[in-house]
């Protein structure tokens, strides 16, 4: 009964370093995230709403149209006045000339609302990569924890049956097959568990991408990569520029309203018919507003404020970005660490301590639970490695979205 427990548990000793070693897989990664760069809805609202700004740029340097006018005066009256005898028709062009600037201060505005809009895009852009990156690391470790807990599930299994045969043989007593039972009920538990959470974090990332995920080869989650050089500081950060953006946007406007306060004036000029002496004459005129009740001081004062609001949400934006950024640094860091202290350290030893807890049960220094509880301690070690390396890869993408590097090579 005991060559099949030893078997079981030596293959599943043997299926984690053939998972570690593996070779880095083709960059499945940077295929994924191009997929979903090229089907992403949000992503081309996003754009949409930058190109819909560049019509707005458009609009605001246009000039006021001219306005074309007909009047005829001194028609269908009374007296000398019946019929048409003494009609006058006028035929005139007015011009509407903005002064204060209005044409270059709209201008203006419109180029940094473009600009806004396109930093927005490339924001979207940037957490589009990211979650991708998470999406696929989720995946990854889900693939990896569903294998190892099948395995898990096997060894339960066969232990099982070992158990059943020593009690009837009656060299153990029932309450062990009892508790074995129970182990076999629990793997199969998370076993079915580790199966949905695959299927789950599947289902996340074919949505993101807009499209079915092939096959991945868990030992991508392995590739660690060159450790991150980013800078102590968020202040370059597409987050940042895009409050930078807003704030010229704001002080733009402030030009707007201030140059709206200074009075238009209307220029006219045409030709005037009599209809009884059969003569004609110019016409000309000048149209100034005079700003007796409304200097647009409500609207300054509005565009002032919001100008100070702009300024105060790039100071807070800059701080939290500084904060999201050392702690991302930090969790980068410390992930790191525990991935490659448990792949180097504690996963070989617990492998080691199984391996020897198997000697021991060979040679009958050891009973069979003994071996369970080595192979339990080696599963939950590599079961800890496959989060460390989750947490290390998410946390990768969070930090390379906050400094802007998150799918830099992608459109």
């Amino acid at each position: 009964m005991r060559i099949p427990i030893l078997g079981l548990a030596a293959a599943l000793v043997a299926a984690w370093p053939a998972f570690a070693t593996a070779e880095t897989p083709p960059p499945v990664l940077d295929s994924l995230v191009a997929q979903a760069m090229a089907t992403s809805p949000r992503l081309k609202a996003a754009r949409a709403r930058a190109d819909a700004a560049q019509g707005d740029l458009m609009q605001a340097g246009v000039l006021p149209n001219p306005q074309l006018s007909l009047q005829t005066e001194n028609l269908a009256g009374s007296g000398p006045y019946r019929g048409t005898r003494a009609m006058e028709t006028t035929l005139g062009l007015n011009q509407l000339v903005e002064l204060g600037g209005k044409r270059d201060a709209r201008q203006a505005v419109a180029t940094a609302a473009q600009g806004r809009a396109r930093l927005d895009a490339d924001i979207v852009r940037l957490d589009l990569a990211r979650d991708v990156r998470v999406a696929y690391a989720t995946l990854l470790a889900a693939t990896a924890r569903r294998t190892i807990v099948a395995e898990q599930r096997g060894v339960a299994e066969e232990t099982a049956r070992a158990v059943a045969a020593r009690v009837q043989a009656g060299h153990d007593s029932a309450i062990q097959q009892d508790r074995a039972a129970t182990d076999l009920r629990q793997a199969e538990i998370e076993a079915a568990r580790a199966a949905r959470d695959e299927a789950s974090a599947r289902r996340a990332l074919e949505l993101l991408v807009g499209g079915p995920v092939p096959t991945l080869d868990p030992a991508a989650l392995r590739d660690l990569g060159p450790a991150p050089a980013a800078p102590t500081t968020a202040a370059n950060a597409p987050d940042i520029a895009r409050w930078r953006v807003e704030v010229g946007r704001t002080r733009a406007a402030i030009a707007v309203e201030r140059a709206r306060a200074v009075p238009d004036v209307t220029v006219g000029a045409g030709v005037r018919r009599f209809n009884d002496s059969r003569d004609t004459a110019l016409v000309v005129g000048v149209t100034i507003p005079l700003p007796v009740f409304d200097a647009n001081r409500g609207n300054i004062h509005r565009a002032y404020q919001e100008s100070v609001e702009a300024e105060m949400e790039l100071d807070r934006a800059t701080r939290e970005q500084d904060s999201a950024l050392a702690t991302a640094r930090e969790r980068v860091a410390v992930a790191r660490g525990e991935a490659e202290a448990l792949a180097h350290s504690v996963v070989p030893m617990a492998e080691q301590a199984a391996s020897a807890t198997r000697e021991g049960y060979r040679q009958g220094k050891f009973p069979y639970l003994d071996v369970l509880d080595a192979q339990r301690t080696l599963l939950a070690a590599r079961l800890t490695l496959i989060a460390a390396y989750q947490d290390y890869h998410q946390s990768r993408a969070e930090l390379d979205r906050l400094t802007g590097s998150a799918g830099e090579d992608q459109p």
